[in-house]
């Protein structure tokens, strides 16, 4: 989370965007683990998130291009990185130097056409956002580059009726174009100060919608993508952490404010402090097998004990 700051308030969201700006010692501490780490591994995935992760594309930039250094240095290592961004200043220019640093997944989130879109995902000081995306995004796909975009799709009870609409803008803009792939989900209620009022979709109506919406998607010739294709979630990975902004790791980008959710901290000299105690509830589904642990280890996290084998070392 090069960033937890963002330019965006959508209606749903749940981050409370405390902490600005990656520490510079953060910064330090991240490029010295890689190296440290570079040597032993075959294959190393950096995703961006935050806040809004171009606020700081900077930071950004700089860990990339050490990153590249250190693949250059040891050519066994496959490098791989996406970013997960509002779109808003994914203009030619940002987009073109993060294809050059090595970043080639994008994810942006939508809501809709324009009139639907900007009620829920405005500009922190006001103002609607569609223009400007699907601007960008029109300019993406002139670019005769190797990318992907995943256009994340929301669906909720007050935009639901409205985007077999938005499905045929879509499909004329950048159907047969594979580069672009659209991902349906769902908004739901994770914390944020409006969970009460917002107008999620019903438990009931949520997969009929949802697979509608795909099927039209096909039809249309969209590329579709799907969530977590094999069902483990990257929280419940050993390999898996979240550099906060202030140095923190944590398994889960949507549990921010959880306690058990702060499972170390990563220092300057590159040094990872790990708690096993929590890591070992995050990863619990490993040894379970069960596949809610798995998919979402988040849910019954509280209530999770420790496996049998691991108590004692932990």
């Amino acid at each position: 989370m090069p960033t937890e700051a963002c330019n965006f308030r959508c209606t749903y969201c749940y981050e409370d965007f405390a902490h600005g700006r990656m520490d510079p010692g953060v910064v330090r501490g991240l490029k010295r683990y890689l190296e440290r780490r570079a040597g032993e591994l075959d294959w190393l995935a950096l995703s961006w998130f935050g806040g809004e992760p171009l606020l700081a594309r900077d930071v950004v930039e700089e860990i990339m291009l050490h990153a590249r250094h250190l693949v250059a240095a040891h050519p066994r290592l496959r490098l791989v990185s996406d970013l997960t961004t509002n779109g808003f200043h994914l203009g030619p220019r940002a987009f073109s130097r993060l294809l050059d640093v090595g970043v080639s997944c994008f994810q942006v989130s939508l809501d809709g056409l324009r009139e639907v879109h900007d009620r829920t995902r405005r500009r922190a000081g006001g103002g609607g956002t569609f223009q400007r995306l699907w601007t960008h995004l029109l300019a993406m796909r002139a670019v005769e580059r190797a990318f992907e975009v995943v256009v994340r799709l929301h669906v909720h009870g007050a935009n639901s009726t409205t985007l077999p609409v938005f499905l045929q803008e879509f499909a004329r803009a950048f159907g047969g174009d594979r580069r672009f792939r659209l991902l349906f989900k769902e908004v739901a209620p994770l914390g944020g100060p409006a969970d009460a009022a917002f107008p999620f979709l019903s438990p009931e109506a949520r997969g009929a919608v949802l697979h509608d919406l795909r099927e039209r998607a096909l039809a249309l010739g969209v590329e579709c993508v799907d969530v977590d294709p094999d069902g483990v979630c990257y929280a419940a990975r050993g390999n898996a952490f979240v550099v906060r902004a202030d140095g923190r790791l944590n398994k889960c980008t949507v549990a921010l404010n959880h306690p058990a959710n702060d499972v170390g901290r990563l220092h300057e000299d590159g040094r990872l402090e790990l708690v096993a105690a929590s890591m070992h509830r995050w990863m619990r589904g490993l040894w379970s097998g069960n596949a809610a642990e798995l998919s979402c280890p988040q849910r019954g996290l509280d209530a999770a004990a420790l496996p049998v084998s691991l108590r004692a070392r932990a």
